[in-house]
């Protein structure tokens, strides 16, 4: 039998959709978009807001993650947030990106408020030995840019008698 690709052929003898398939067809696009609900889900894991063990939600923050000839460069979006707000901590090759903001109360009753509270954690492992005590940090127009040193030379440590 020869195959025919783009060609609908149509049986005059086919028997014509009851009212039950037709339901069923207008069903099926429902259950697929209910299925494409679920997979954004699953695929945008890990990026929005998330609740703690105390019911606060703290948020990821994107983060890029850039290595150049003498250093490593974290960037890190914060929106809102100062740099008061942020606690960097780096251990063991592990920068912690930690940062906790609280909106102003404006005159006049709110409506609507989505803005009041933010809390911001994530963490990045760095690939190479870094020079901790060089690291530098900025946040400009809500991004932070920490720049973290290649360590150059080996420890080296003293050999006692």
């Amino acid at each position: 039998m020869p195959f025919h690709v783009g060609v609908l052929f149509m049986n005059p003898f086919q028997k014509k959709q009851s009212k039950e398939e037709e339901f069923e067809e207008e069903e099926a696009e429902p259950k697929s978009q209910k299925l494409n609900q679920i997979f954004s889900k699953i695929t945008s894991f890990g990026k929005g807001p998330k609740e703690d063990s105390f019911g606060e939600f703290r948020q990821t923050p994107l983060m890029d993650l850039i290595e150049r000839r003498n250093d490593i460069v974290v960037k890190a979006d914060l929106p809102g947030v100062t740099k008061k707000d942020v606690i960097l901590e780096i251990q063991d090759r592990l920068l912690t990106i930690r940062a906790e903001c609280l909106n102003e109360i404006e005159e006049g009753s709110y409506i609507r408020r989505e803005r009041f509270y933010r809390k911001y954690e994530g963490s990045v492992n760095i690939p190479v030995q870094i020079d901790e005590e060089r690291a530098t940090a900025k946040l400009a127009n809500g991004v932070l840019t920490v720049t973290l040193p290649k360590k150059t030379d080996p420890s080296i440590v003293d050999v006692d008698d």
